[in-house]
């Protein structure tokens, strides 16, 4: 990870846990970075796939177009969390 990448990170949690108040406040923290986190790698992954990015008309009639978000659950240590796949 690029030390750019870990002072934002950082200067991130910091303004976030300010405002933790409790226990439950940081689990819920960390399950909604967890699901940010999965659907913007997602969303990267399908880019890279497709050959270019959200809302560009280079996917106009090549009939490899995007069709919107379904949705999942995913359960690991956080519970489930519900994510939006594009």
């Amino acid at each position: 990870m690029s030390t750019i990448t870990q002072a934002k990170l950082k200067s991130f949690a910091i303004d976030w846990a300010q405002g933790i108040k409790a226990q439950e406040y940081l689990a819920d923290l960390s399950a909604s970075l967890l699901k940010m986190t999965v659907e913007a790698t997602l969303g990267a992954k399908m880019d890279a796939h497709l050959g270019y990015s959200k809302h560009s008309s280079q996917g106009d009639n090549t009939g490899n177009c995007r069709n919107g978000y379904g949705s999942k659950k995913i359960k690991g240590n956080h519970g489930e969390i519900d994510l939006n796949i594009p």
